[in-house]
């Protein structure tokens, strides 16, 4: 057998040739050259496609643009006059009383009638027999072979374009583009009036107002900051301390996938088919109502409406538009209460508050006590008692029983271990040979061969046996 790499001598598919030979605990900073892109990829020179789009480029014409429109072209300005409105008829009711006796109530009076019976079924009657029939459709219908559709029309003639397509719209090839000059805008300018005389600013807050005289604020000296004497290493924790963990893997306890089957065939007696039972069941009770009977005498159809309220004879209200309003000859009167007996006050000028001409700081020196301080009298108390149960288990005299039944019928099996952890071990079957420049470690496999001697001592024997360690 030749040499072969970490990759090919693991089995469990944990472990793998570094990559990175140059770094610290076999992870270096350098990238990892080996991947299929890097070796299977073929870098092809592609130029950029060029650009559909037109050239924003504006077309300009060298006369002036007119400003003749249609609207002024065409208009021809015509006298209006005024619309004709007809005036309607003024309305003159008819002398006398309305008649209000119509053909439908002369000829059509009440007459007795019974109101409508229900008929009731007497239920859907279920014929034993089977029903055998057959509809008209199957016995008449037969199924005709029906050709194909002839198709009518020409054929297409489209036929595509032979010059190439330059993506110009009848829009951009047509369109005449006319640089007119801004129109002048109706806006007003916005300038600002100054005034000549210089700007009063004076307050009653400066004119009133007088700064004290405060002490000079404490200013605290910082610390200066000490540079530490030991110099930092460079190393975390996780790269001192970490030396990755090399351990088998854990097997599975998960249990198989496999169905319960079993031999037996399916029975399918369900409770309903042995537990039930047909009853015998008879037709439910109908109520018959009463036959109705016509009341005897005929049915006076006035209402007191009718009896109360005649029909008198009344005229039409005629619209008319509101008398015009005649403009009063005097002098408006606009005294009110409020002005004869409202009497205005002088109260004369009213003093304005101000500030203090002068500031009196205190002589004597702030204490920077508080009444707190001053007043507050400590009390020893002792802490409050807690009411929460105490956190002790209840424990028992007698032995703990530790017996599980996975500890009672587990039975330990063995492991097989990767070749690829015993490496550069005494127990690997494999001896190092060499390191390739992607950082592949290749291993080659260890054979013994033992030659007998009669009567050599130079070598390393072994009872009178030579033991040669081959890679």
């Amino acid at each position: 057998m030749g040499k072969r790499c970490i990759c090919e001598i693991c089995t469990c598919g944990r472990h793998r040739c570094p990559h990175r030979p140059l770094g610290i605990i076999n992870r270096g900073d350098k990238p990892c050259m080996l991947s299929e892109y890097a070796n299977t990829y073929i870098k092809k020179h592609a130029p950029p496609r060029s650009s559909f789009k037109p050239k924003e480029t504006a077309m300009r014409g060298a006369g002036p643009m007119p400003d003749k429109t249609t609207f002024r072209v065409d208009y021809v300005k015509h006298s209006t006059e005024r619309p004709y409105v007809h005036q309607p008829e003024v309305y003159k009711p008819l002398p006398g009383n309305m008649d209000m006796t119509t053909f439908y109530k002369q000829e059509f009076t009440e007459k007795p009638c019974l109101p409508a019976k229900a008929i009731k079924k007497d239920g859907m009657r279920k014929v034993e027999a089977r029903f055998e029939g057959e509809p008209t459709y199957k016995s008449d219908y037969r199924k005709w072979e029906i050709p194909g559709r002839q198709r009518f029309g020409g054929e297409p003639d489209y036929q595509p374009p032979t010059q190439r397509f330059d993506g110009l719209s009848t829009f951009t090839t047509d369109y005449v583009r006319h640089n007119a000059p801004r129109r002048k805008t109706m806006k007003p300018e916005e300038n600002t009036n100054m005034s000549d005389q210089p700007m009063h600013d004076r307050t009653d807050y400066r004119d009133s107002y007088t700064r004290p005289a405060l002490p000079e604020k404490v200013v605290h000296q910082k610390e200066a900051w000490v540079p530490p004497t030991v110099p930092v290493d460079g190393l975390s924790t996780f790269k001192r301390d970490y030396q990755g963990i090399k351990a088998p893997r854990a097997p599975s306890m998960k249990p198989g996938h496999q169905a319960f089957q079993s031999d037996q065939p399916f029975r399918g007696d369900t409770t309903f088919r042995a537990d039930f039972k047909k009853w015998p069941a008879e037709r439910p009770f109908v109520h018959e109502p009463d036959q109705y009977i016509k009341p005897q005498g005929m049915m006076d159809l006035r209402s007191t409406t009718h009896l109360d309220f005649p029909a008198k004879a009344l005229e039409r209200t005629i619209a008319k538009p509101p008398a015009s309003r005649r403009p009063a000859s005097a002098a408006f009167d606009g005294t009110t209460n409020y002005k004869q007996d409202f009497r205005k006050w002088d109260f004369g000028n009213r003093a304005q508050p101000k500030m203090k001409s002068e500031y009196s700081p205190p002589a004597a020196p702030f204490e920077g006590i508080s009444t707190f301080t001053t007043d507050y009298t400590p009390h020893r108390v002792g802490p409050a008692r807690s009411f929460r149960p105490e956190n002790q288990a209840l424990q028992s005299d007698s032995k703990f029983d530790d017996g599980t039944m996975y500890r009672m019928e587990f039975t330990p099996k063995r492991s097989n271990i990767c070749p690829a952890a015993l490496l550069d071990t005494g127990r690997s079957a494999f001896m190092y040979r060499d390191q390739d420049p992607l950082g592949h470690k290749f291993y080659a496999p260890v054979s013994e061969t033992i030659t007998e001697l009669p009567g050599h001592t130079g070598s390393q024997s072994l009872g009178g046996k030579l033991v040669e360690i081959t890679a």
